[in-house]
């Protein structure tokens, strides 16, 4: 069962040494040689073809990395309509966890979607990741309904959460 979370305007302070901004192909190189195993979080822009990504780095590189999907991109849990996003496959790396970098970054995503026009931006999170929600909910984000997944001999059966259902 994982949780559909909304986003509602919220501020966070900065943190001191870490750098939150939208990434691009050089930050992916940099964790791609510094990182073994590759983690498959850093690997998106391959498996789904999206391209829009946050990081969060200091002098030591990439501690953190956050997807952006909209309407049009492969989504196998939100049905997203036209001026939605979805934040997703988010990975802050174990050395770095615990220090508010997850919910600054969800809070610039939101700041960034906001400015490209989009009205409703969501997260899907399991139930038991208690500190990857208790980080969203910082970022300002509440919860609108559940999603349970089904599969079928690997299959999904499951419908897509209709996100037009939240008001």
């Amino acid at each position: 069962m994982k949780s559909v979370l909304q986003a509602e305007s919220h501020y966070l302070e900065a943190i001191a040494g870490i750098e939150c901004i939208k990434g691009n192909s050089s930050d992916l190189e940099q964790i791609k040689k510094s990182l073994k195993p590759f983690p498959w979080e850093f690997q998106c822009h391959d498996f789904d073809g999206v391209g829009d990504f946050f990081v969060a780095k200091d002098i030591s590189g990439v501690q953190h990395i956050s997807w952006i999907y909209f309407h049009n991109h492969r989504n196998r849990l939100l049905a997203l309509q036209e001026g939605e996003a979805e934040i997703k496959f988010c990975l802050t790396l174990p050395a770095w966890r615990g220090r508010g970098i997850y919910p600054r970054i969800i809070q610039m995503i939101v700041n960034y979607l906001n400015c490209k026009g989009m009205q409703r931006v969501f997260m899907c999170v399991h139930r038991d990741n208690l500190a990857s929600i208790r980080g969203i909910e910082k970022a300002g984000f509440s919860r609108v309904g559940d999603i349970r997944l089904r599969k079928i001999l690997g299959v999904q059966v499951s419908p897509r959460f209709d996100t037009s259902r939240v008001l």
